[in-house]
């Protein structure tokens, strides 16, 4: 099959959806409540049915059961294709193929270049707050080490 720019399209693809499904653990079943407190998302009543947060806009508010945005979620998996893609470039550049090197490299783009920028969001604004940068932070450490890994089994 042919590469792109030196990377397997399967592996590109399997690595975002590792990502993917990495963020629907993390946000949708281990850290929701931090997260949506983290980021200004409360829930209006005691049953947890309308969800409110504060926008530009004003206040929003949307019934719990109308399930994500899909055109949110598709840009999100569209985001997960480009980072496995620059992973895997990167990773071809180092020759890394071995999935424990593949891992630890995944390990060390997310501490050196994920988590820092996000931390400009916690610092720069004034609803940044260290449980979201902790939450969000910690997303991207597992993410990066799961998509290298994912990659490293494509050559």
């Amino acid at each position: 099959m042919p590469k792109i720019a030196g990377v397997h399209p399967l592996g590109i693809l399997l690595a975002a959806i590792a990502m993917f499904f990495v963020g629907f653990i993390w946000y949708g079943l281990l850290f929701t409540e931090p997260w949506m407190s983290a980021n200004g998302l409360f829930f209006t009543d005691e049953t947890k049915q309308t969800m409110q947060w504060l926008t530009a806009d004003g206040l929003q508010s949307v019934a719990r059961d109308a399930g994500p945005n899909p055109m949110v979620m598709l840009w999100g998996f569209v985001l997960s294709l480009f980072l496995s893609f620059g992973l895997g470039w990167h990773m071809k550049q180092k020759n890394i193929s071995k999935l424990s090197t593949a891992a630890l490299f995944g390990l060390w783009m997310s501490l050196l270049i994920g988590v820092p920028l996000m931390a400009y969001d916690t610092v720069y604004t004034p609803y940044g707050s260290l449980m979201g940068l902790f939450v969000d932070g910690s997303h991207t450490v597992v993410t990066f080490v799961a998509a290298c890994a994912a990659l490293s089994l494509f050559d």
